[in-house]
C-alpha cells in the first residue's frame, strides 16, 4: 500500500541483494498508471492454426483487447479459436454483451434483463458480427460467473458456440455499487438477468455444457484436450 500515490511522483524502494541477503540497494520509481492486460493469447503449441484467448476477468477494455487478440493470433495463421473462461468471475455487464456481439449476427437476442418494477428489456444484436463465422469452442468451469456467462450464454443459446467444461456458476442479478466514506462499498441488487432460449439457467443453476465433464477437475488436461479436438474437426 505504501507503494501508492499520485501519478508522476517518486517513491523510493529498498531490496536486499542474494545470496546472503547483506547488501542493501535502494531505487527511485516513478509512479504511472500501468494497464493490466484483462486476457493472455497465443497460438497452441501443437496446433497453430487454433489460437487461444484466456480471458480472465471482464474488464471494460475486454471486448477491445478480444478483438486486438484475434486480429493478432488471425496474422500469426490461426483460424480457429479456444477461448476459456475457466476461473471467470465475469466483471461488467455491458462488456460481456459486448463481447458476445462480435460474434453473432444481426437480431440474435443476447439476453432479457429486467429492474424492480420495471419492464422486460430484450438486449439484442443491431449489426452482424465481425467474426460471426469463426470456428470456436468455449471452455468453463464451475467458477465461471456473471459477465462471463453472459458472453458464454448468449452464443450457446444462438447456437453460436459449444461450450465443453463443468456446469458454470449461476449469477444471474445487476448489482449497484455505492462507495462509502470509510472506504468500504454497499452493493444493492436490483436486477436479473436471464437467456429466453436457455430456460434451465437462473440463479445458483449455470450454463449446462454441451460437452460435460462432471466427475473430473475442470482444469483437467484433458478438458482442453477435447475442445482442441473439436476445433480440428472444423473445416
Amino acid at each position: 500500500a505504501d507503494i501508492r500515490g499520485e501519478v508522476d511522483t517518486n517513491v523510493s524502494i529498498t531490496v536486499l541483494r542474494s545470496p546472503d541477503y547483506q547488501m542493501e540497494e535502494t531505487f527511485s520509481i516513478k509512479r504511472a498508471e500501468v494497464p493490466l492486460p484483462s486476457l493472455l493469447a497465443y497460438l497452441d503449441d501443437d496446433y497453430p492454426q487454433i489460437g487461444v484467448i484466456k480471458i480472465n476477468i471482464i474488464a471494460g477494455t475486454t471486448s477491445d483487447e478480444l478483438t486486438q487478440a484475434i486480429e493478432s493470433l488471425q496474422d500469426q495463421g490461426a483460424d480457429r479459436f479456444l477461448i476459456d473462461l475457466r476461473n471467470n468471475g465475469g466483471g461488467l455487464l455491458d462488456s460481456g454483451i459486448s463481447m458476445a456481439k462480435l460474434f453473432l449476427e444481426k437480431d440474435q437476442v443476447i439476453i432479457n434483463q429486467q429492474a424492480k418494477g420495471e419492464a422486460i428489456k430484450t438486449v439484442k444484436t443491431n449489426q452482424n458480427g465481425e467474426y460471426r463465422e469463426l470456428p470456436l469452442i468455449i471452455l468453463v468451469n464451475e467458477n465461471t460467473a456473471s459477465a462471463a456467462e453472459i458472453f458464454a450464454g448468449a452464443l450457446q443459446a444462438n447456437r453460436r458456440a459449444s461450450l465443453v467444461g463443468k456446469n458454470t456458476y449461476g449469477k444471474n442479478t445487476i448489482q449497484l455499487v455505492f462507495d462509502l466514506q470509510d472506504q468500504s462499498s454497499m452493493h444493492i441488487t436490483n436486477a436479473k438477468w436471464w437467456f429466453p432460449a436457455l430456460p434451465d439457467f437462473k440463479e445458483g443453476s449455470g450454463l449446462q455444457p454441451d460437452v460435460p465433464f462432471d466427475d473430473i477437475d475442470g482444469m483437467d488436461p484433458v478438458v482442453y484436450e477435447t475442445a482442441v479436438e473439436l476445433l480440428l474437426a472444423f473445416p
